[in-house]
């Protein structure tokens, strides 16, 4: 039986139900490590694309409220753009710190060919806790900062300019998009993430 025969034997049986391992040790091993390498390497690009975009959001904002500043006390940037900007900033200094808290928590834990088959999945379950935790977040690290943001800077437009475009812009584009991103984010968690710690859990749990 190898990792992928595990991982449908267990989705198949209730949740009491028991099975047993009769696989090579080496090959099982091997499957482990494989599906280890992809699930960092996965999180590793996906993580450093979404910092990319967010330090690009920040230069976009900043270029935005900076561009009409004369540098003189009767005219200052337009705040609204700046706190986007600093919004933006904010959530990829934390993600770029979340990233290279795990990769340095990652290479203090990293396995060696040496080691046994429990410490390679014991690697993998706290990758796929760190992850559910992260995701389950979000909303306080991610969304609530964007959101907070955009509000602040729609509200303040709309009542320079005199107009409800801004407003209507928020309540149909910026609110929608970030509950949106949560709800993705909580079906990741359900979907994928969560099963992943069962099938973890359980061929950790056989081990003993």
């Amino acid at each position: 039986m190898n990792f992928e025969d595990l991982q449908k034997a267990w989705q198949c049986q209730h949740a009491s139900a028991k099975f047993t391992i009769n696989a090579d040790p080496g090959v099982l091993l091997k499957e482990v490590r494989r599906n280890q390498q992809l699930w960092g390497t996965i999180n590793f690009w996906g993580a450093v694309l979404e910092i990319v975009g967010e330090f690009l959001a920040t230069l976009f904002f900043s270029y935005q409220g900076l561009r009409h500043a004369n540098w003189t006390p009767f005219r200052l940037p337009d705040w609204d753009s700046v706190l986007v900007a600093f919004a933006c900033a904010g959530v990829g200094t934390f993600r770029t710190f979340m990233l290279v808290h795990r990769r340095i928590a990652q290479r203090r834990k990293q396995t060696t060919a040496n080691d046994p088959l429990k410490a390679c999945i014991e690697a993998s379950l706290n990758e796929v806790n760190h992850e559910i935790w992260l995701q389950r977040n979000v909303f306080w690290w991610c969304w609530l900062p964007f959101t907070t943001a955009f509000a602040v800077s729609f509200c303040y437009a709309s009542l320079r300019f005199h107009t409800a475009k801004f407003l209507a812009f928020l309540v149909l584009f910026v609110i929608p998009l970030a509950w949106w991103g949560y709800r993705l984010s909580q079906f990741t968690v359900r979907k994928v993430l969560e099963p992943r710690r069962q099938e973890l859990e359980a061929l950790l749990t056989s081990l003993k």
